[in-house]
């Protein structure tokens, strides 16, 4: 079901027409604390009949909340957060993936915290954006009067990190959970005298599996492997801090005023209990995109269960309703205002929820339909039809019943024909804004030549390594809006034995030489995961000045090649920064 709002746009404000709504009957428009759990499943909550884990503050606002029951996100998080924010499904937005560009939201897209900005809300995000980390891409030009936390895909040490505050990197102490509920907190005080949207995307508990040792000691004393005692403990360590947040909202006199929504962005990210559904994260079965979802407004939400088939791309249009917001949105929404379902005031409806797994090249990538009763999944495998009524665990595949099956792949292929022709990836990296300061190039991004690698086999957080064969390279491609002269930095590690290797960078208007000859030991930092880690490893790094460069305006390719080793490796490289002069 598609909706349209009505946004005037007045040069780059929105002009927002205030209409009847609950709120109103409020007198006041509601705050917002909208809560994100990342790689969480269904199953790992106590309430959702798991007797092993222990989350007393979610079970408790579970009794206090409007439950929908089958809420879908998407198959992995970038793709799910585009949807959330913008209340459109992921490839009308550019993100089709989580790194490397594919997780970029196309800058033009609307977000809700943009709405609620131009409706006199306060807005803030504390925790993991994953939706571009470039100059428009920024939370701070997506709606957000404030941001604390990272911007790509994964965190790779969760102790004492460096996030991003607003453009600045800071560098902070304790483990990640607690300082990005202590941020959003600063933030609720700050802002308590006007409406405010408090966005927190917490980054657990995806992997690495760090976790503070009393919460991993907990789950082992109960027989748990360290997987799995990780996981359940970054969780409840996750719960202890929403309630932190709860109670502010109660000490400031908040809590009766103020929407507190709940869900997860994917299904689970290892194999553990998950309802008995069939996947995890990655799937596009109900394991892998049915997640948990709580909506809480004391006084104005009756607590409940609903069955209402919902999904990510909901929350926009259902929370403009909530807060008394008309508009007419330049570009369609895909999702459904459940406001009326949610207040009891309409009866559940039947739709079709689409899922497709975030990958790419888009031709290898699963895709489903589910109904109020069965679930198409198509691959380039196979087709499997199941009835959720009667399976709900999808072990019988009725496939032979050709009217159900008919009907569900005439949906989904006009569906997938629809989202494939306007889909635009935003892997081109916009630079060069009047505003900018420095562009951060991190090497996630650059394509790789010759024998340089990446330290881990997914490029989010990593470096290169392996710099061994003169004439290797790696580049990025930008689109600079003007052209600019800039002091180039190399962030870097380089042992004593391995100093003196020449590169050479080179952009359209300059070709610059330099020697890596600063030693930096650069050391991977204390072993605090319980679990191998597939992501890199995090070490320390320092920046070396390797000269001033020119960039000229339009496309532009940036290229960073080794001219001449001196031993062994020439180093290790995490970045480029270009700062403007």
């Amino acid at each position: 079901m598609r909706m349209s709002f009505k946004i005037k746009k007045v040069g780059c404000a929105l002009a927002l027409l205030p209409l009847f709504s609950y709120a109103q009957a409020q007198k006041d428009q509601p705050n917002i604390v909208l809560i994100l759990a990342d790689d969480m499943g269904w199953g790992d909550i106590n309430a959702n009949v798991n007797p092993v884990i222990e989350t007393p503050v979610l079970n408790q606002l579970a009794k206090q909340s409007m439950e929908l029951r089958q809420f879908y996100a998407c198959p992995l998080s970038a793709p799910t957060r585009a949807e959330m924010l913008t209340g459109r499904y992921f490839l009308r937005t550019g993100v089709s993936s989580v790194t490397q560009g594919y997780e970029n939201l196309d800058p033009n897209e609307t977000t809700i915290a943009e709405i609620l900005k131009n409706h006199g809300y306060a807005t803030g995000c504390f925790g993991k954006w994953h939706n571009g980390a470039y100059f428009r891409n920024h939370p701070n030009r997506q709606g957000f009067d404030e941001f604390f936390g990272f911007l790509m895909g994964h965190l790779g040490y969760y102790y004492d990190a460096i996030y991003r505050h607003n453009d600045e990197d800071v560098a902070t102490k304790g483990y990640s959970t607690d300082f990005f509920t202590q941020t959003a907190i600063g933030f609720i005080e700050q802002n308590k005298a006007k409406p405010f949207f408090c966005y927190i995307p917490y980054n657990v508990p995806h992997s690495p599996f760090q976790v503070p040792e009393k919460y991993f000691n907990k789950y082992k004393s109960k027989g748990l492997d360290n997987e799995l005692a990780s996981v359940y403990g970054m969780v409840e360590n996750m719960d202890t801090n929403i309630g932190l947040v709860l109670t502010k909202l109660e000490q400031l006199n908040l809590r009766k005023n103020t929407i507190v929504i709940f869900l997860s962005d994917n299904g689970p990210n290892t194999v553990r209990y998950n309802g008995n559904m069939k996947g995890k994260k990655g799937s596009v079965d109900e394991g892998g995109i049915r997640v948990p979802f709580y909506i809480s407004w004391p006084g104005v939400i009756q607590p409940g269960v609903n069955d209402q088939l919902a999904q990510d791309i909901d929350l926009l249009p259902t929370l403009v309703k909530l807060c008394s917001i008309s508009e007419k949105h330049s570009l369609p929404v895909d999702g459904m205002d459940l406001s009326g379902i949610i207040m009891k005031k309409s009866k559940p409806q039947n739709r079709y929820i689409f899922s497709r797994q975030g990958h790419y090249p888009l031709n290898k990538a699963s895709g489903s339909v589910r109904d109020n009763r069965y679930r198409l999944v198509v691959s380039a495998k196979d087709t499997l039809l199941f009835d959720l009524e009667n399976d709900p665990s999808q072990k019988v595949n009725i496939a032979n019943q050709p009217a159900v099956k008919s009907r569900l792949v005439g949906e989904y292929l006009k569906w997938e024909k629809e989202m494939l022709a306007v889909y635009r990836p935003q892997t081109t990296i916009e630079a060069g804004f009047a505003e900018e300061k420095a562009i951060t190039l991190p090497v996630q991004d650059a394509i790789l030549s010759g024998a340089v690698k990446y330290s881990s086999i997914h490029p989010n957080q990593s470096h290169t390594e392996n710099w061994i064969r003169n004439g290797d390279s790696i580049f990025w491609k930008l689109d600079m809006q003007q052209p600019g002269n800039y002091k180039l930095q190399i962030q870097y590690g380089c042992a004593a034995a391995d100093i003196g290797s020449r590169f050479l960078f080179r952009s359209s208007l300059t070709s610059l030489q330099f020697k890596m000859d600063k030693v930096f030991d650069s050391v991977v930092l204390p072993d605090r995961d319980y679990v191998v880690r597939s992501e890199s490893v995090e070490r320390t790094w320092s920046w070396m000045d390797a000269g001033n460069v020119s960039l000229g305006k339009g496309g532009e390719t940036l290229v960073l090649k080794l001219a001449e080793k001196k031993s062994g490796d020439a180093g290790l490289i995490k970045a480029i920064r270009l700062t403007k002069i």
